[in-house]
């Protein structure tokens, strides 16, 4: 039987297909136990078909997390802020970063340090690169008023993966404090970006 060839319009449709069936996945299995079948299966196409895309699942999750990273930046960052029209300050930043590890909206929450390390050692796409890291800092930042003039953008991304990394080791942390513990990693994040009296 021939291989199918897909169109590029298709490609693009099929990957989306199954980049959005990926989180639902995730949150329900964990990444771990979210295999291709699963995911192949929830995106209504051949198991095969994957691999036409992705060469392993970390591969997938990888995308998965930038792909929903993308999607989470025009839900949490009205129009108006992204074309410039208006910006945002410290109350909705703060919402911003409690988004990042709401585990109702966000990817992180439920990822975990192990899943991280096979991302990092099954692909590249999240090696700390401090130019690249930097930059996106820095453009998530310019829809902000009031920044510091001296804001480190490394540290701010930094701090911004401590923030993730506290809502992937929840079970290794005290339950009770964890809403102050995320509460005070937010805190310091907003002390280091805007400026004070």
């Amino acid at each position: 039987m021939p291989t199918r060839v897909f169109t590029e319009e298709e490609k693009s449709q099929i990957k989306l297909i199954m980049l959005e069936a990926g989180f639902p996945l995730l949150k329900k299995y964990g990444m771990t136990h979210t295999t291709i079948s699963k995911i192949t299966e929830a995106a209504g196409i051949a198991k095969g078909t994957f691999y036409h895309f992705w060469k392993n699942k970390e591969e997938y999750m990888a995308d998965l997390i930038l792909y929903h990273r993308q999607k989470m930046i025009p839900v949490l960052i009205s129009e108006d802020v992204l074309n410039g029209k208006r910006k945002l300050g410290e109350e909705d930043a703060r919402k911003y970063l409690h988004a990042v590890v709401d585990e109702e909206i966000s990817i992180y929450p439920h990822l975990t340090l192990e899943d991280e390390a096979k991302l990092f050692k099954n692909t590249d796409t999240f090696e700390p690169d401090i130019e690249k890291e930097s930059a996106i800092t820095g453009e998530l930042l310019r829809h902000l008023d009031n920044v510091r003039k001296d804001v480190s953008l490394p540290l701010i991304a930094n701090m911004t993966k401590l923030l993730v990394i506290a809502s992937e080791s929840r079970e290794e942390l005290h339950e009770a404090v964890y809403k102050e513990t995320i509460d005070t990693l937010v805190d310091t994040i907003l002390n280091l970006i805007f400026e004070r009296g």
